[in-house]
């Protein structure tokens, strides 16, 4: 079933279905929730809120538009509000998975580890807005135009977010051993 039979069906009164958009979107909230948080439980937490706010919403919701749109500007808007309470620290998920990798000797993986940390640093700096962009974009691969309608913000400005915050990382990066433009968080064309 679409999203939008799925959301009839809620509403008509099978609150089951809501299961099936649980289950369809469940893995890309959370992962939102986890760059804001760095922390499965609040993550956890946070996304489980999402969804019951989701579900208490469904009403709101107009027809015809993109539920993942709506959802992911649920999420995002929760995120910020969390950050802000709670000011989390930003780790880079590649940097996680090659702690795991094991053809990676003790050498690379400190370097990695030391990258990450400047990354973080270097995205924990940046203002909200830019920050936010970011992580849909890179982390979440939504295109400048999604990014658009789950912050209700224009595209061209999303536009220029997304080269300003390129642009602020890379002079942040740029005297670090990462060496700005070439670092791979930079690479995504967009």
């Amino acid at each position: 079933m679409q999203d939008n039979e799925l959301i009839t069906g809620i509403l008509n009164g099978n609150a089951g279905l809501f299961e099936d958009l649980i289950e369809r979107y469940q893995t890309g909230v959370y992962r939102t929730a986890y760059y804001y948080t760095q922390s499965v439980e609040d993550a956890q937490d946070i996304t489980q809120d999402i969804f019951i706010k989701t579900f208490n919403s469904l009403p709101k919701f107009k027809q015809g538009s993109a539920f993942s749109t709506w959802l992911y500007r649920i999420a995002v808007n929760h995120c910020l509000d969390w950050s802000r309470k709670k000011k989390p620290l930003f780790i880079e998920p590649a940097s996680l998975e090659n702690r795991f990798v094991k053809s990676v000797g003790p050498e690379e993986i400190l370097l990695r580890q030391e990258s990450s940390e400047e990354i973080q640093t270097a995205v924990r700096s940046l203002q909200e807005i830019y920050r936010t962009v970011l992580i849909l974009y890179y982390f979440q691969d939504f295109s400048p135009q999604q990014i658009a309608e789950i912050l209700d913000t224009p595209k061209r400005t999303i536009e220029t977010r997304l080269f300003r915050a390129r642009k602020m990382l890379k002079e942040k990066l740029r005297l670090s051993v990462l060496g700005g433009d070439g670092h791979d968080l930079l690479s995504k064309q967009g």
